[in-house]
């Protein structure tokens, strides 16, 4: 018989030998690691059982009995569990009667709500189109609407714009001309314009820096006009 080796101690940080029957190994160890020695899976018989025959235990017969019930017992509640369960695979696969009620079940809702989603969009397809159509004459409106007040405005401009082109040319004849010009700085000097006036109590305007009262018909007086008018 081959010896099998031998075991040492090993203290951490330490490389040890370790003799096997195929050669020496040399491992390095992180601590203390022992070692459970077992005889190869390639090596024969040892010489010394070669023809060793076991001793056959002797069961008693009560025991034989009673294990032959409970393998008996366990075999049949384990066929009757697998007979559940076969059945219960056959009664919910696919070709089962449940599982073809099931599918159709659900390809018939399938097909209800498939109905359903269908007049759904065909109902909201109309009031999108009532909406596009509404937007559509509010947006022509409000065009046209646009395009009345630019008009208006436009006309208001052209209005105005002739207004002052006509002013302008009525206050181009009021202007003193150059050949004109001796003749109205005479007429000024001649006719002075004075802007002072007075008040009385009654509220008549007498105009003129020089004017006094009794120079005025009472029925010639200017008569001031009310805030409230």
């Amino acid at each position: 018989m081959l010896p099998l080796g031998q075991t040492n101690i090993l203290t951490a940080g330490y490389i040890g030998k370790i003799w096997y029957p195929v050669g020496e190994v040399a491992v390095s160890l992180g601590g203390v690691q022992s070692v459970r020695w077992r005889k190869p899976r390639w090596l024969p018989t040892a010489k010394s059982r070669l023809f060793t025959i076991p001793k056959r235990p002797v069961i008693p017969v009560e025991e034989t009995r009673e294990i032959q019930r409970l393998y008996n017992n366990y075999r049949t509640s384990l066929r009757a569990v697998r007979h559940h369960l076969r059945e219960e695979y056959l009664r919910t696969s696919a070709t089962s009667e449940v599982a073809l009620q099931q599918a159709a079940e659900e390809e018939a809702e399938h097909q209800r709500l498939m109905e359903y989603n269908r007049m759904e969009n065909e109902r909201i397809a109309a009031l999108r189109e009532i909406r596009i159509k509404k937007e559509l004459e509010d947006d022509l409106a409000r065009v046209a609407a646009s395009k009345q007040k630019l008009a208006e405005q436009a006309a208001i401009k052209q209005e105005e714009a002739l207004r002052i082109i006509t002013e302008t040319q009525e206050l181009v004849k009021t202007f003193i001309k150059r050949e004109n010009l001796e003749k109205a700085i005479e007429h000024a000097l001649a006719n002075p314009v004075d802007y002072n006036s007075a008040i009385d109590h009654e509220g008549h305007i007498y105009r003129g820096r020089n004017t006094k009262v009794q120079d005025v018909p009472e029925e010639d007086r200017e008569k001031l006009a009310r805030a409230s008018q």
